[in-house]
């Protein structure tokens, strides 16, 4: 699943670049990843710079860039009554009273969102200003690097589940950010939800971890797993991947699966040496082939 504010198809090398606030994560076609961590958005062109010369990246090869969430906004909204051939044009209006920004200094997309039976048609609209995608450009430039497509890493963190029939729940967590349920189906996102209450999680030691903790955590799960059987009468979530950035993940999996139904596994990328790197799953993922599509 992608977006299309910047899609573009060559021949060259993939490449990718996950950008935050406080890190840069370049990952190259072979599934290496490198990092630079940095305190604001426009040290970003120097860290891209000093990464692409250490992975000996250039002209031969395209970018997509991963926008941490920091840099972007979403919202679910009605499906606007048009037709389709001018939905793009309608979508961002029907944000301008939920952003700050005027519409036209924001670049927009969107993807269809699940709806309730009997429920009217909704959108999850993502919208990013458009300084940050400029910014973009002038970096890949700068390296001499075709951009081939921006997406947020919600979107990109999707791409190393199995696209089935299923319902399977990726519970992830960026580095130092709010853990994130995501919940996908055919590929495609069903439900999303944040868990900050819990997003001590990553940077918890094991001797923190408590029974109380866990049965919170349990409940808030299976309170998602009800809604979208009950309500958004979709198949049970069958799995559950982890991808927590701790070294504890085996034991989280551990405390998980004792009060929960669902399989709960850690995702397995050969690309991540320890759980400790799973905040580089937005990068790595964005090497995949279906992550613009």
């Amino acid at each position: 699943m992608g977006l299309a504010f910047w899609r573009r198809n060559t021949a060259k090398t993939r490449c990718s670049a996950y950008l935050r606030s406080d890190l840069v994560v370049l990952a190259d076609h072979q599934q290496q990843t490198f990092e630079k961590a940095v305190s604001s958005i426009e040290q970003w062109p120097e860290a891209l710079a000093s990464l692409c010369k250490e992975a000996q990246l250039g002209a031969d090869h395209q970018i997509v860039f991963v926008l941490g969430n920091a840099h972007y906004q979403q919202f679910q909204v009605e499906k606007p009554k048009v037709a389709e051939e001018e939905l793009a044009g309608a979508v961002p209006w029907a944000i301008k009273d939920m952003v700050a920004e005027q519409v036209l200094d924001l670049a927009v997309d969107y993807y269809e969102a699940p709806a309730a039976p009997m429920a009217s048609e909704k959108l999850n609209v993502v919208c990013v200003r458009k300084p940050v995608i400029q910014q973009l450009v002038n970096m890949a430039n700068q390296q001499d690097l075709t951009i081939e497509g921006i997406t947020i890493e919600s979107l990109a963190a999707i791409n190393f589940l199995e696209a089935n029939e299923r319902c399977q729940m990726l519970l992830w967590q960026p580095k130092g950010g709010d853990l994130e349920l995501i919940v996908v189906r055919q590929g495609q996102v069903s439900f999303t939800r944040q868990l900050r209450a819990f997003s001590a999680l990553g940077q918890m030691q094991e001797i923190e971890f408590t029974q109380s903790f866990f049965d919170s955590l349990s409940l808030e799960l299976q309170r998602s797993i009800d809604y979208i059987s009950a309500t958004l009468k979709l198949p049970e979530v069958s799995v559950i991947q982890l991808a927590i950035p701790s070294r504890f993940c085996d034991e989280i999996a551990r405390q998980l699966q004792q009060n929960l139904t669902p399989k709960v596994n850690l995702l397995e990328l050969s690309s991540i040496e320890s759980s400790e790197y799973y905040y580089h799953l937005p990068a790595l993922a964005a090497l995949q082939e279906g992550v613009l599509s």
